[in-house]
């Protein structure tokens, strides 16, 4: 399955479980540059901080604050249209 530009909703069953599990492609984000998309999910390599000021991440209901911080080894589930790290280092997964 190659990148592509469709979002979780329009894939099919196997297509999703696919990009879930990263066979879309995955890039690792070590600087503070915005780096697009679509990404499906973002898990760390070390404790980071993602700047949401700087990411497309409409998805996400309520307040949403200006950065999070994602442990080491955690994993967060999403659609991010592209990120932007304030600090750490990240493998981002295509979807």
């Amino acid at each position: 399955m190659a990148k592509t530009d469709k979002t979780l909703q329009k894939f099919t069953v196997q297509e999703a479980q696919n990009a879930q599990l990263g066979q879309a492609g995955a890039v690792i984000i070590d600087g503070t540059d915005e780096i697009s998309g679509p990404f499906v999910a973002i898990t760390a390599l070390e404790a980071s901080v993602v700047d949401t000021s700087e990411c497309d991440v409409t998805w996400l209901s309520g307040t949403i604050p200006a950065t999070f911080k994602l442990p080491a080894a955690g994993t967060i589930y999403g659609y991010f249209a592209s990120i932007e790290l304030d600090s750490g280092s990240v493998i981002a997964y295509y979807g």
